[in-house]
């Protein structure tokens, strides 16, 4: 900036998250002069949005803004928010070292509209107690989706637990099974090469993924559990209870996971990669990005906000981030850097969602879809994943999730003029 500017930044960090973030922010705050920054607290992505969207109409609005990663296609139809390609340009600044899935989630058709700030992946969660008590190897976690099948058949049949995994009835773990059987969710490239205008989870591997869901819980091999609201952490809380022995949740709430089940004395937690269908052909990341208001923002505030975010996603920075949230560092650097270093040295499993990430290569249905209704879409697959668990057939309700999803994309593309 040409002179001393006040930025805002409206996140979604709480606890730990944004104890952490509170840091960064003060550390760049106290080594210049130019830019000041003020957190704003928004609690969730969703609210995040709600207040994002109002203020377009007018009142106040951030100057960065950390949103999830699905609400892309919302940004960038919003005409609110300035490319981060083009500071990328103007600075001469380099991204050959973010994780190149991370990266590249949020680049559409040559333009990178956020930088990968928050990224994590689905990780399995399991109880090694269990397994040696079941007679399976607990350091060799299932890998594919029949080893997992087949190690909750045997923990259930065992009676070593009365289901041998608890599944979230979430779409995440959904749309992951299909990126790492290189399906992609919405049409024209996961809606990367022209705008999405219909969905295609509905094609053999969806119909492979759903069927693999009503057999784990039709044979009782499988626990369902909420999706959201406050028991949405009942997968995890089920491997302390003794109810499971296994789950598959999101490498975010590592941390919080790790201090939790510790005091459970009959548990010794193991994290092991995603187990998914053979062949894998990449991972799908999940997470958030920054990016850079142009509504009721002067240049300088975007210049200042370039200074904020370039420190925000510093490898030294990510390094403290990773250590402290759990979250997977964006920078292939931070991993040398000694506080996360050290933090991996004594806790492996923290590190085992960025060596899935950073192996994974990058495909169109690994880099996520680009799809106005993607939080629609999503509820429909939630919704799909619990009719599956009340015994509903599998292939119809897919179709029908399929259908509810395409006839929202359709709505939506009408009402942006698309």
């Amino acid at each position: 900036p040409s002179k001393p500017v006040s930025i805002t930044l409206w996140h979604s960090m709480t606890d730990v998250n944004l104890t952490a973030l509170q840091y960064l922010t003060h550390q760049f705050n106290t080594s210049q002069h130019e830019v000041t920054v003020t957190l704003v607290n928004q609690s969730s992505y969703t609210d995040t949005l709600t207040a994002y969207e109002a203020a377009l109409s007018g009142g106040p609005i951030a100057n960065i803004v950390q949103m999830e990663s699905h609400d892309l296609q919302l940004l960038i139809d919003s005409d609110s928010v300035v490319p981060v390609e083009s500071f990328i340009d103007a600075s001469h600044y380099l991204t050959s070292d973010y994780l190149p899935s991370a990266i590249d989630y949020f680049r559409v058709r040559g333009t990178l509209w956020a930088l990968p700030f928050a990224i994590s992946g689905q990780i399995l969660y399991y109880n090694k107690l269990n397994f040696d008590a079941g007679g399976l190897d607990s350091s060799a976690p299932p890998s594919t989706l029949a080893e997992l099948e087949d190690a909750a058949r045997t923990l259930t049949e065992r009676k070593v637990v009365p289901y041998g995994m608890a599944l979230s009835l979430t779409s995440s773990t959904f749309k992951e099974w299909l990126a790492m059987a290189g399906q992609e969710l919405v049409n024209h490239g996961n809606g990367r090469t022209a705008r999405a205008t219909a969905v295609e989870f509905d094609g053999p591997i969806g119909e492979r993924i759903a069927d693999w869901y009503a057999t784990m819980y039709g044979k009782k091999w499988a626990q369902a559990s909420p999706p959201s609201g406050s028991e949405a952490y009942d997968n995890l809380l089920a491997i302390g209870s003794g109810t499971s022995a296994m789950t598959i949740s999101t490498s975010a709430t590592l941390g919080t996971v790790l201090s939790l089940l510790s005091t459970y004395p009959k548990v010794r937690l193991g994290v092991g990669p995603l187990p998914g269908p053979n062949g894998t052909k990449g991972v799908y990341v999940g997470g958030s990005g920054l990016y850079i208001v142009k509504t009721r923002s002067t240049a300088d505030e975007q210049a200042g906000a370039w200074e904020y975010i370039q420190h925000l996603c510093s490898p030294a920075s990510q390094a403290y981030w990773a250590a402290k949230t759990g979250y997977v560092p964006v920078r292939q650097a931070a991993a040398s850097i000694p506080v996360l270093a050290n933090a991996w040295t004594a806790h492996p499993e923290y590190k085992v969602a960025f060596d899935q990430i950073l192996s994974s290569p990058v495909t169109a249905a690994s880099s996520g879809e680009v799809v106005g209704p993607a939080d629609k879409i999503g509820t429909d697959l939630d919704n799909m994943l619990t009719l599956i668990s009340e015994g509903k057939a599998p292939a119809q309700v897919l179709k029908s999730a399929a259908s509810q999803a395409n006839s929202a994309i359709a709505q939506y593309n009408s009402s942006v003029g698309a």
